[in-house]
């Protein structure tokens, strides 16, 4: 098994590299059904399968970065290099070097879970040659969402002793004792579509709608009927069967904002957005109520009898951070030791346990300080609050566009992201990096000078102060 992995690992790396953008599309797509491959199709290899796509970028970064092709190396992105190379060095001093680890594999692993998709950023801004093109992808993306939440409607009805119904294999999990909604005779399982858990299912729902708004608002034609009827009432649906509280109110406060902005400001190129939106959201209601009325049902009983209040669910990362001060020294635990794909390897490869096991908390932020100590902790959250940043000034300079509207979309993903789980979910963790890579498009500078033809004095004042963000040629 470990030979035919290694060799399958050079011929996936090989063929990545021959064509680093496809590679990028390969492993995006891999993301949403990676899952599925574990639960149903090879789950005796499990493990293998989670490192699928981390193999398959990792032939595009050598291509990318080791071996660019002469139009990679006309352009440069302006991303944050500084802070990126500060995060580096201090999750390695202050991480990696822990002694409390004890083992460089379980080390270098830590790092692969915080900084693996960060690459992604430079790398997303050169993936697409022009506007239309950036348009058809992501539109043909987003018509994933339609076979992966169909999937998600079955396995609600199909109930929680049913082979769909099953979670990754996994030490740390029970593939056939899933979560539902109730109990009993009459539980209903809480749905996980393609993914191997619910909080990668309950991440793609959000990501997605987020992806279908900013297409909505965007584009002009026929196309929007898609969004309209397919992708927006299914995934509201899949939020509510999969009985995520933080996936379901992130999608109606994106809504919102969405909704709010476009009766203030023009979004995209497209005319009247603002009644496709609220057309939108009737069809949404309608949905809802006519065909997943059991889904919101037991969505509400779960919101109304939950233990915890949502005052307290917001203030999670707070008082996760707050218990950690308590428990953590400058240096913490080392990094990834709470991660549960790292204590399966120190399980396998027979890893004597660490001096101090690593405290869990109830949110990320915790887990990164008991992680990372203080100063890790530090310039890990600067950085993700520049990707928010970014995010945010991508929209402000651009024009009503589709890259405006989706530049929108993504400044919330991130925000409603920051104080949620990156790390110990590595599919939010995709689509962050690769949502902050799109928003580094206006960035996107030429390090070639090219002779231009003769302009108009009004032609080139307008050229001058245009914030269009600029896709290569």
């Amino acid at each position: 098994m470990m030979m035919l992995g290694a060799v399958g690992t050079v011929f996936i790396v090989l063929l990545a590299m021959m064509n680093w953008r496809r590679a990028v599309y390969a492993a995006m797509i891999v993301a949403l059904f990676e899952g599925a491959i574990r639960k149903w199709i090879f789950p005796q290899g499990s493990e293998l399968v989670y490192f699928f796509k981390d193999i398959i970028l990792f032939g595009a970064y050598l291509k990318f970065f080791m071996f660019p092709d002469p139009d990679i190396r006309a352009w440069r992105v302006r991303a944050p290099a500084t802070l990126i190379t500060v995060v580096c060095i201090t999750l390695v001093m202050f991480g990696a070097l822990n002694a409390n680890i004890g083992s460089i594999t379980l080390a270098g692993y830590g790092l692969k879970i915080y900084l693996w998709y960060v690459p992604l950023g430079f790398m997303i801004p050169l993936l697409f040659r022009n506007e239309a093109q950036m348009t058809t992808m992501l539109f043909r993306y987003s018509l994933f969402a339609i076979p992966i939440c169909l999937l998600g409607a079955v396995q609600f009805v199909a109930g929680p002793g049913s082979w769909l119904n099953v979670y990754a294999a996994s030490e740390f999990a029970d593939t056939h004792q899933v979560a539902t909604f109730g109990t009993g005779a009459v539980a209903t399982a809480r749905i996980t579509g393609t993914f191997s858990y619910i909080s990668g299912h309950a991440v793609f729902v959000q990501f997605f709608f987020i992806l279908s708004l900013g297409l909505l608002t965007g584009i002009n034609d026929k196309r929007r009927w898609v969004l309209l009827l397919g992708n927006l009432p299914l995934l509201v649906a899949n939020g509510l069967m999969s009985g995520s509280r933080g996936a379901v109110f992130s999608m109606l406060i994106v809504g919102a904002i969405v909704g709010a902005t476009s009766t203030v400001s023009k979004v995209g190129k497209a005319r009247n957005t603002l009644p496709y939106l609220m057309l939108g959201a009737v069809l949404i209601v309608f949905g809802i109520n006519v065909f997943f009325s059991k889904a919101l049902t037991a969505f509400e009983t779960r919101r109304t009898y939950a233990g915890d209040s949502t005052f307290g669910r917001i203030m999670y990362p707070v008082s996760s951070v707050l218990l950690a001060a308590k428990e953590v020294d400058l240096m913490g635990f080392g990094i990834g030791m709470s991660h549960p794909a790292s204590m399966a390897m120190r399980s396998a490869l027979k890893i004597d346990p660490p001096n101090l096991r690593c405290p869990v908390y109830d949110a990320e932020t915790g887990q990164v300080l008991a992680e990372l100590g203080w100063p890790g902790f530090v310039v890990w959250y600067l950085f993700r609050m520049a990707m928010v940043w970014q995010c945010w000034v991508a929209f402000q300079r651009s024009p009503p566009s589709m890259f405006r509207s989706l530049a929108l979309g993504f400044f919330c993903y991130e925000l409603l992201l920051l104080p949620g789980s990156f790390i110990l979910n590595h599919t939010a963790n995709v689509f962050a990096c690769a949502a902050w890579g799109f928003c580094l498009i206006p960035n996107l500078e030429s390090l070639v000078r090219r002779a231009r033809p003769v302009q108009a004095p009004q032609q080139a004042l307008h050229r001058r102060g245009s914030r269009v963000p600029r896709l290569h040629d």
